[in-house]
């Protein structure tokens, strides 16, 4: 059976008696490699027709559905078709030109992509597989059809009739008749890349930057690497993407199948949480705005927050215009304590015993009903493994009873502000995804390249369970997320997931040692210099640091060569502007949920100075520190430490085996 991104109850609730005739003949017939996408819009331009099918090996179709009667229609040309209606006469626009328009549109578009073009050839600059189009009339028979100049109108190889969908065609004659629509009909196997980027030019909304990637816009285009292009010239190919800027199909399945009801998405590092959560966030965003219910987006990271902000704003979604509140916990808090001027009974500093009393007299406020319950079209939780249950069970009275739009995003392996994995079971805390129908084990790491994964893998080994063997997927899933969803019998903690490589390949790491901190900030600063040279974007470039102090090198360094840059040293997270072009240089707690192609973590030797820190809490910060890069990756320290010295040890053992590999 044919995959339905939007879940096939989805799609025949929203299809008219028409379209579902359509649709039934669809799920009936095609195979399980094409997908079928129902009513969305489609391309930059935003058209809608009624199906597009994705084939592999067939192509890109793109069918129109009308479920006119022979009795109805009253005349037509190639452009339009008079109707009869109760009222009269009407003009509407011809399904097959309709279809027509929306193929060619999305066609001119792809062949600016070189990598969907073919190169040599009698094919040589266009597209290298099929693309059609064609339209579906669900209740005119054959017999209806055979009227003097009806096939000059709708002709045969490009129009379903009913006869077509009856339950008794089998699937070879229906897919005959189907892919017989191609305009241009030649053999070629679309590879996944290939087809992510065909989902990457349908469909906007799933691209990671579309401020960036909008072909023909006057935003200029990036490299996934974070390089501006060389030539701007119009009309010339543009290099746009790789998987890490398109939702992969288990993505934009969890993303567009979300209806009503609780939620939990358990996801490694790197596999589209975040993206998720903003796909769902711009599709509610219409309808909270309608009821004056706003979407609710809730992190623990304040730089998480306002990065989520800045990706909404990019995609057109504001607070003001459209319903997205985007905050931290505590800044929502606060929100509340100005907005039902509630008092909290504690001074500002120390900010720990602050922060716990500014959510206690939130969560007092909130179970009397001073603060109203219900008041969220849906609420959104990224980073849920750094929330307190306290938190967990408000986000829960603050959805709107009838949609029960609740959000939940985790990963135990970047819990780096709670000392231990969540032990109460989400059920206990009023979240419940229905016996665990409504819960996503999300494994494979699509930002970071098999080598920074490896790495960051190896250095984190105890905090991380290896590779399950054969036969123990099954297991290993009922347990990672038996105790969360209420099936545990014990107060055993969850298990992390182990994330799996999308196999993009990339450079080695680096770890440089160098003889004091001011050399190594210079090293540091000299390196962002070069990648400067070869066109990355500094935008691209993090520096990650355990403590603010050892930033203030680097910042000097920086200026010295008049490289522009923020620190979170003297900005605040909300202060940070992530249009501008700039090097980031941020903490590694601040750094959670980003990423950046190019990314430099600082002092590794500090991590082993911590007071007051574990070395598995220390591992945790590094893990999350490294897996921010999507493609470059360099360490670098000053004075030697057991930390240092397994990252070198770990390191070229990668080397090695990697060697033996290539």
């Amino acid at each position: 059976m044919a995959l339905f991104p939007q879940g096939k109850t989805t799609v025949h609730a929203r299809c008219n008696t028409g379209e579902r005739k359509l649709f039934e003949a669809l799920k009936r017939h095609l195979p399980d490699d094409h997908i079928v996408w129902h009513d969305l819009p489609i391309g930059d331009a935003g058209l809608q027709p009624d199906f597009v099918i994705l084939s592999p090996r067939q192509g890109l179709l793109v069918l129109e559905v009308k479920d006119w009667k022979r009795g109805t229609l009253a005349g037509a040309d190639k452009h339009r078709v008079a109707l009869n209606v109760e009222r009269g006469v009407i003009s509407s626009p011809h399904p097959l030109a309709q279809a027509r328009q929306h193929v060619l549109a999305l066609v001119d578009r792809m062949a600016q992509d070189a990598a969907l073009v073919a190169p040599e050839g009698r094919y040589r600059g266009k597209l290298l597989f099929p693309w059609g189009w064609g339209c579906a009339l669900v209740n005119l028979k054959r017999q209806e059809a055979e009227a003097p100049g009806f096939a000059e109108i709708f002709p045969p190889e490009r129009t379903l009739l009913r006869d077509d969908l009856t339950d008794d065609v089998d699937a070879e004659t229906f897919s005959q008749r189907l892919w017989s629509m191609m305009q241009v009909s030649f053999p070629h196997t679309l590879t996944m890349p290939q087809q992510d980027r065909v989902r990457w030019h349908l469909f906007p909304s799933l691209r990671v930057t579309p401020q960036q990637t909008s072909l023909g816009s006057e935003i200029s285009q990036t490299d996934p690497s974070g390089t501006e292009p060389s030539a701007a010239l119009a009309g010339a190919p543009v290099r746009m993407h790789d998987v890490m800027n398109v939702m992969d199909m288990q993505q934009e399945r969890e993303a567009r199948r979300m209806g009503d009801g609780h939620r939990v998405i358990h996801g490694v590092a790197g596999s589209g949480k975040t993206m998720i959560l903003v796909f769902r966030a711009q599709y509610l965003a219409p309808a909270a705005a309608a009821v004056g219910r706003p979407v609710l987006v809730l992190c623990f990271n304040r730089a998480l927050a306002e990065k989520i902000s800045y990706l909404l704003a990019s995609r057109g979604v504001t607070e003001e215009g459209h319903g997205v509140v985007v905050r931290s916990f505590h800044s929502w808090c606060e929100d509340m304590v100005r907005t039902y001027q509630l008092e909290v009974k504690a001074p500002r500093s120390p900010k720990t015993a602050y922060f716990e009393e500014l959510a206690a007299t939130v969560e007092r406020a909130l179970a009397s009903g001073f603060v109203p319950k219900g008041q969220y079209t849906a609420v959104m939780i990224d980073e849920a493994h750094d929330f307190e249950d306290a938190w967990l069970r408000m986000a829960v009275e603050l959805v709107n009873p009838a949609t029960k739009a609740l959000l939940v995003l985790y990963d135990h392996a970047q819990a780096i502000y709670k000392k231990q994995n969540r032990k109460t079971p989400f059920k206990s805390l009023g979240i419940d995804v229905v016996g665990g129908r409504r819960s996503t084990i999300m494994r494979t790491n699509y930002r970071n390249t098999a080598e920074v994964l490896s790495l960051a893998l190896r250095c984190a080994a105890e905090l991380i369970p290896q590779a399950a063997v054969d036969g123990e997927a099954a297991d290993t899933n009922d347990s990672e997320l038996g105790a969360l969803l209420g099936g545990a019998v014990d107060d055993s903690a969850v298990t992390i997931v182990r994330p799996d490589s999308a196999g993009r390949r990339g450079p080695m790491p680096v770890l440089h040692q160098a003889v004091s901190a001011k050399a190594e900030a210079s090293w540091q600063a000299q390196k962002i210099a070069q990648l400067q040279a070869e066109g990355v974007r500094l935008g691209q470039i993090a520096v990650v640091f355990r403590f603010k102090a050892g930033m203030v090198y680097l910042e000097e360094a920086l200026q010295a060569r008049e490289i522009p840059f923020q620190s979170l040293r003297t900005l605040k997270p909300r202060d940070l502007r992530w249009a501008d072009d700039a090097v980031r240089i941020l903490t590694a707690h601040s750094v959670k949920g980003l990423e950046f192609s190019h990314v430099l973590v600082g002092a590794v030797d500090a991590f082993d100075e911590a007071k007051h820190q574990s070395v598995s809490e220390e591992l945790r910060l590094l893990y999350v520190a490294m897996t921010r890069a999507t493609l470059w990756l360099a360490l670098s320290s000053h004075r030697e430490s057991p930390l240092v010295q397994r990252l070198r040890e770990q390191l070229e053992r990668l080397q090695v085996e990697w060697a033996s590999l290539e």
